[in-house]
């Protein structure tokens, strides 16, 4: 990384000192996970790639001049990365601990029986025939991971209050879905502040500076919060 201003970045500027972000080799060095993990090598560049691209986004906010409506969605995208990596990192805690859900049920066939009335209610009953199989891992969602970690506070050993500060947040990612809103007020706009990007910040830092996940601490100072 250097500190060359964002202007370098011009096309128009013909000098060929350049901002750049950190390396995706250093990051890569500066990011411990289980790589003995299925894909373990693919997340492990993927965690990288959207590193560079948050501290980008730093440069971003911190040195161009935004109309509100472009910050917030700045804002918004930096949010939504951020909940990739710690998903990303998350994942490969609990399958490397192996607290990963599994499930030695096969569902083959669902019978659905006609409607039946009991007062003023209408009742269905549905019938599930499913197969035993040999255990398998089942899909989990980034609300299950935090509260394993939550439970298993000591193995990324980081402040507790993180936690119930991502389940609050977590469902910011979503906004990706611009349909899914809760009423006229609910957009991005009402979504996405400076006190949600600092908060984001904070959390990531703190994960990403855990004795748990790196040995190199000074990687991560690009993550900029108050």
């Amino acid at each position: 990384m250097n500190d060359l201003p964002f202007e370098t970045l011009l096309k128009a500027n013909d000098s060929n000192d350049r901002w750049y972000p950190t390396p995706i080799d250093t990051l890569k060095y500066s990011v411990k996970i289980d790589m003995s993990i299925e894909n373990a090598r693919a997340l492990h560049s993927n965690i990288a790639y959207n590193l560079q691209y948050i501290e980008f986004l730093e440069k971003e906010l911190e040195e161009l001049n935004l109309s509100s409506v472009v910050y917030i969605m700045v804002v918004k995208i930096y949010v939504i990365t951020i909940m990739s990596i710690i998903e990303g990192l998350f994942t490969n805690i609990v399958k490397s601990n192996d607290w990963w859900k599994t499930s030695d049920l096969e569902s083959l066939v669902t019978t659905q029986a006609n409607e039946t009335k009991f007062g003023d209610q209408k009742y269905i009953i549905k019938t599930e025939l499913l197969k035993k199989v040999e255990p398998y891992n089942v899909q989990m969602n980034l609300d299950e991971l935090i509260k394993i970690l939550n439970r298993h506070h000591s193995t990324l050993g980081v402040d507790h209050l993180i936690y119930p500060a991502l389940k609050r947040l977590k469902d910011l990612r979503n906004r990706v879905h611009l349909q899914k809103t809760e009423g006229n007020t609910d957009h991005d706009y009402n979504a996405f502040d400076y006190s949600v990007k600092n908060e984001m910040s904070k959390i990531l830092h703190n994960i990403l500076t855990s004795p748990k996940i790196t040995d190199r601490p000074e990687t991560f100072n690009f993550i900029k919060s108050e």
